[in-house]
């Protein structure tokens, strides 16, 4: 093998891992706003059924749903950056290149993690 293919067959490799970590990081997201929400909810209605005083959540949960509609977008982002890289291979390049959804998709996805930190700070602060 000549150093060409090497670094051809490394590059290859390094994109694919690239979107692998990319998939689990956007899992992960969804996984800490989806439970979250629902840890919420499990127990608001633990204490709604014990009758005890309800602690106003609505911030947070706002906060959990924000960042899985947030994960969602950071999903279509991915596809549509993967998208462009594909027409861009082709040949066939489009009016934006894929740096515009590529950087839109992790600022995306960013939020939805602050969107998880604010509400699980309000969350904390809320209980007494």
């Amino acid at each position: 093998m000549n150093q060409r293919t090497d670094m051809s067959n490394h590059q290859i490799e390094t994109y694919k891992s690239m979107i692998g970590i990319s998939l689990e990081v956007l899992k992960l997201l969804a996984l800490l706003n989806g439970g979250a929400a629902v840890a919420l909810l499990a127990y608001l209605g633990n204490v709604a059924g014990k009758g005890t005083h309800l602690v106003d959540m609505r911030v947070p949960m706002g906060c959990y749903v924000a960042g899985l509609v947030l994960c969602g977008l950071a999903y279509f982002g991915s596809y549509l950056t993967q998208l462009r890289l594909f027409n861009e291979g082709q040949g066939r390049p489009k009016p934006w290149r894929h740096e515009l959804f590529l950087y839109s998709t992790m600022v995306v996805a960013l939020l939805s993690l602050g969107a998880f930190g604010l509400g699980s700070l309000v969350a904390a602060f809320r209980f007494k």
